[in-house]
């Protein structure tokens, strides 16, 4: 659990020094936000929230093993981890930043 914080730690660093190297520090929020943004919707897509329609109208939604749900659990928390600091980071720079 905590090495998967620790992951989203250092993607929000490199995630800052990358747009500082390229655009300045005023595009930081958009890289590290969009970093953020993508490893929460993977975790809402893997948690098995969102599914398509034909699946929904066709009632072929089968029931998955305990082992499955757990794994896709495990999956779902892990990648919210990475993604949360990203958009602490996001969310901070962006308001120290533009004001």
């Amino acid at each position: 659990m905590l090495r998967y914080l620790t992951i989203g730690i250092i993607l929000s660093i490199t995630g800052v020094l990358l747009s500082f190297g390229f655009w300045g520090l005023s595009k930081a929020y958009l890289v590290t936000g969009a970093i953020g943004l993508f490893f929460i919707a993977m975790s809402v897509l893997m948690s098995g929230s969102i599914v398509g329609p034909h699946r929904m109208r066709g009632g072929v939604e089968a029931p998955d093993s305990p082992d499955e749900r757990l794994k896709r659990k495990r999956a779902s928390i892990d990648s919210i981890l990475i993604g949360l600091p990203n958009f602490i980071t996001a969310l901070l720079l962006y308001l120290f930043l533009i004001k």
